[in-house]
This record gives C-alpha cells, sequence and structure tokens, in this order.
C-alpha cells in the first residue's frame, strides 16, 4: 500500500535528456519506480540491509493494473534519459476539472546526471498549470524541498495503519448498498471539489464500491478489498459518518479473509483515528506521507485516499 519514494538520486554537472513517454515506456518506467522504491526502503531502515531485490513480476500481477490505467489516462508524462538511453527517471500527472495531480515522481537510486527531478517538474507540473494542484508525498527532504518550489504547501500528515479486520456490525441506523459511479461522483465532488469519472470507472471495476446510507440518505462511501487487498477510498460528507463507513469496509476485509487491513489515514481525519486506534485498535505502521496542495480544497478531514496510494 505503500506510496514510492521520490528519491532524486546523487548528481553529477552532465544534462540529462527529456522527451514525452508513451505506452511503450509504461514498464520501464514501473521497474524504475520498484527499484526506486527499494532503494529508500533500505535507505530509510524499512527493511533489511541484505533484503533481496522487489519480485518485479509479483508487483507488476499487483499493481500493474494501476500502472494501465494511468498510462491511458495522464495529463503529462515525461521521461528523463542520460546519454545512452537510459532511463533516469520519469514524471506523470492526470488533470480532472483542472486538478493537476501529480500521480508519480520517481529517479533512479544511481542516477548522475543533474537537474532530472526539476526538469521533469517542470515539464509535468508546471506551477502555473491548472486551477488546483495536489501531491501525494513521502518524506524524502530532498523531493519535498523540491515540491514546495512548485504552488504546493503541506495540508496534513498520513500514516499507514494496520489492523486484523474483525466481524464489526454497522452501527444502528447505517446501510450500505453498491455504489455507482454516480453516487461515487456526487460525494467526491462535494469532498474533492472536482468530479474524476476516469479513476471512479477504474476503482469501480478494480474494487466493490458501497454507498453508505443513514436513516436512508446517502452519506458516504467505502471501496472494499480488492484480489490484492487494497482497499479504499472511504469518504464520509459528515466526519461523524466516517467510522460508520470504515466499519463496514472493516467487515468486508474480514468477510474476504484477508489477515490485514492496511489503510492511509490522513491524521486531519480526527473521527477516523479514534475510531482506527482507539476503538478498532488498529496500530500505526511507521511509514508517513504529506498530503500537499495549493490550498485546503479537499476535505482531508473525512477522507481516506486510494490504495496503492498514487492518486487521493
Amino acid at each position: 500500500m505503500r506510496r514510492a519514494p521520490h528519491s532524486l538520486g546523487r548528481v553529477t554537472g552532465d544534462t540529462p535528456t527529456f522527451r514525452p513517454a508513451t505506452a511503450a515506456d509504461e514498464y520501464a518506467c514501473f521497474v524504475l519506480f520498484r527499484r526506486s522504491l527499494h532503494d529508500s526502503m533500505l535507505r530509510h531502515g524499512y527493511l533489511p540491509p541484505d533484503a533481496p531485490p522487489p519480485d518485479l513480476e509479483a508487483a507488476w500481477r499487483r499493481q500493474g493494473a494501476v500502472s494501465a490505467h494511468l498510462t491511458a489516462n495522464f495529463a503529462q508524462w515525461w521521461l528523463a534519459e542520460d546519454a545512452d538511453g537510459e532511463p533516469l527517471g520519469f514524471a506523470r500527472t492526470i488533470d480532472r476539472d483542472q486538478t493537476i495531480e501529480l500521480t508519480e515522481f520517481f529517479v533512479a537510486p544511481d542516477a548522475r546526471v543533474a537537474g532530472v527531478g526539476r526538469g521533469l517538474l517542470e515539464r509535468s507540473f508546471a506551477a502555473d498549470a491548472g486551477a488546483h494542484r495536489m501531491i501525494i508525498s513521502t518524506t524524502d527532504a530532498p523531493a519535498v524541498a523540491l515540491y514546495l518550489r512548485f504552488g504546493v504547501t503541506h495540508q496534513t500528515t498520513g500514516v499507514d495503519v494496520t489492523g486484523t479486520p474483525r466481524a464489526v456490525a454497522l452501527p444502528a441506523g447505517y446501510e450500505a448498498e453498491p455504489a455507482t459511479a454516480e453516487d461515487v461522483l456526487a460525494i467526491e465532488r462535494e469532498l474533492l471539489g472536482h468530479g474524476r469519472p476516469q479513476e471512479v470507472a477504474f476503482m469501480l471495476a478494480d474494487r466493490r464500491g458501497m454507498l453508505l446510507r443513514r436513516d436512508g440518505r446517502a452519506v458516504g462511501y467505502f471501496f472494499e478489498p480488492n484480489a490484492f487487498g487494497h482497499a479504499g477510498p472511504v469518504a464520509a460528507l459528515d466526519p461523524d459518518d466516517l467510522p460508520a463507513a470504515l466499519a463496514g469496509l472493516e467487515r468486508a476485509a474480514h468477510a474476504a479473509g484477508l489477515q490485514t487491513l492496511d489503510l492511509t489515514l490522513p491524521l486531519a481525519a480526527a473521527t477516523a483515528v479514534d475510531w482506527l486506534l482507539r476503538e478498532r485498535r488498529f496500530r500505526i505502521d511507521p511509514f508517513y506521507v504529506l498530503f500537499l496542495a495549493d490550498g485546503p480544497w479537499a476535505k482531508l478531514d473525512r477522507y481516506l485516499p486510494f490504495n496503492p496510494c498514487l492518486f487521493l
């Protein structure tokens, strides 16, 4: 579920070459992403020093569908290469109703060419692009310092939480039913300020979305775990309804036979923090992300993002 770190690599004074990426570059970018993740996990102590290299085939089975969706629906996608045509890094964005979200930004851990990260962001995430802008970032200091030059500021911090799902019941007065794209889009326009029909269609194909009702009125939704255990997003029009949505998700994860349920939890979502950590005894898995945006337009006090956490 963890979002891949944005390693800026080691640099010298050489000049990279930039070009628009195409579908033919998809797997090469995915390999770069997984190797960058592995390198950063080693450097930050999330993996033991002798951890084997990533199993790229297994990772592709788990996340290839997300990559394919972004390949088919990107706004900007740029690749940096060295003099031999080897990939040094890539960046990709989506544009939904003039809300630009940086979905991926990865630089090869052994990159030795100066200006790769800055050049990629200048082309894919220009400071004057769109009406609003969003990044879900790790706490990698060089990457964060670079992002802050591109018109975003800190909105809230997210933590990974994990727990053993139980057969928890929905609170009295709540019920859940399969959600339609229209149901989800109506709630997201209220919470995120924009519609993203491409992502909603993808999510509904990848995992079951459930509409939450309280006393017959639609108040939120939750997306149940997919075949690989990835769940979310979870949303509520009122923060007080977020625990009920999380209860429905936990119940679904238990019914699916999952041994663990992993979520990314914005700390601004106080009712979800209280429910998951105090009521349900989930624990924090010490991996942090930063929600960066050009303003507080996303209501992150009542929203948990999609996992794997490449976009809201």
